[in-house]
């Protein structure tokens, strides 16, 4: 926890006016960890609302966690407009989906697999087969053991959880609450194989007979749904969560990117709280990994006479960048409506070297 204490002017000089849950932790984007700081339950105190506080906490979280090494921050924003000022972005999505357990039902489970009660006290097991996700998409954290507790105990209860997998050992899990009023809420899933899908989808549907709709939490492209065999399945909401660079170099070296496409691309990046994440940077890239160079910056150094970019070169601010950055928002969208400036040239180079699985986190810290 952090905390921001009043000044003397404030007339009660050492009180406590607000505070805020700081976790660090690495999230990754193209198959790469980044090591990024969580933030959450941002409080103020309601007789001090109004005067900057919760504003000054924030700033100072996010340059002592740039000051500790982390790369980004993201949370889950109360209210858009204090956080927007402060360069966070449109980072990812989080779906609430829920179903029948009679949808999920795609006929009998596979001969050759099995499911298992496992001891949810040691999380070391679920790690490993998570860790191939993290891999393969986009926004995931990395947990913790702090982040373990939340997804299995979500309401301070612990889940009980079930491993499903085959002759080569375990392929996926599911954690589920005890049933209430005629719902299934699974707490938190990992499904790495069609056979691990088939097998939690028969397991789902078996409490037919004790609910009504069981609910989870999940990606745009979440398996259940994928493979639903009926109609039925819902989303029940879509939160947003909001990303911030707050080390532009750092940031862009940690994460991984397509490994056959080379190229190089300027950055001209606007930071009002980072000064020194404000100005020219080149980003070249090649085998997955980039490189990053920081440019002189001349007034108007992206624009030529006329307004025309030279090369590909793309204006934007840190929060369009942090868009752009996690893949929520692709180039095209961000210049449309105003928060990015570039050629064509530029904006293909940015779709391709930003490309990949859709950034979604199921994480709430």
């Amino acid at each position: 926890m952090r905390g921001l204490r009043a000044g003397p002017e404030a007339g009660r000089a050492g009180g406590l006016v607000a505070c805020a849950a700081v976790w660090p932790m690495d999230q990754w984007f193209g198959g790469r960890p980044v090591p990024s700081c969580g933030v959450a339950a941002v409080t103020v105190d309601p007789a001090e609302r109004g005067r900057g506080y919760g504003t000054a906490l924030m700033r100072g979280l996010l340059e002592e966690a740039r000051a500790g090494g982390a790369a980004l921050s993201v949370l889950y924003p109360a209210t858009l407009p204090v956080y927007t000022r402060l360069g966070f972005g449109r980072g990812g999505v989080s779906f609430d989906w829920s179903a029948p357990p009679a949808v999920l039902s795609a006929g009998p489970p596979p001969g050759d697999g099995w499911i298992r009660r496992t001891e949810a006290s040691d999380a070391s097991p679920l790690a490993a087969l998570r860790r191939s996700l993290l891999s393969t998409n986009n926004g995931l954290v990395e947990r913790n053991e702090g982040l373990w507790s939340f997804a299995l105990c979500p309401d301070g209860v612990p889940s009980d959880v079930y491993t499903f997998g085959g002759s080569g050992g375990p392929e996926g899990y599911v954690a589920v609450a005890p049933p209430a009023d005629r719902k299934l809420h699974v707490a938190d899933l990992c499904l790495i194989s069609p056979r691990a899908v088939r097998l939690a989808q028969g397991f789902l549907a078996g409490y037919r007979a004790q609910i009504d709709r069981v609910t989870w939490r999940g990606g745009p492209d979440d398996p259940l749904v994928l493979l639903a065999p009926e109609r039925g399945v819902r989303t029940e909401a879509c939160d947003e969560w909001l990303l911030r660079i707050l080390d532009v170099p750092c940031a862009l070296e940690s994460r991984g990117y397509p490994s056959r496409v080379v190229g190089e691309l300027v950055l001209d990046v606007s930071d009002a709280l980072i000064p020194e994440n404000s100005g020219c940077f080149r980003l070249c890239l090649s085998d997955g990994r980039a490189a990053v160079r920081r440019l002189p910056r001349a007034p108007n150094s992206a624009e030529k006479a006329g307004g025309k970019t030279d090369g590909a070169v793309l204006s934007l601010s840190i929060a369009a960048l942090s868009s752009l950055y996690s893949g929520h928002k692709g180039p095209h969208a961000l210049r449309q409506v105003g928060l990015l400036r570039g050629n064509d040239e530029a904006l293909a180079l940015a779709a391709l070297f930003f490309s990949g699985p859709a950034p979604w986190m199921p994480d709430r810290f």
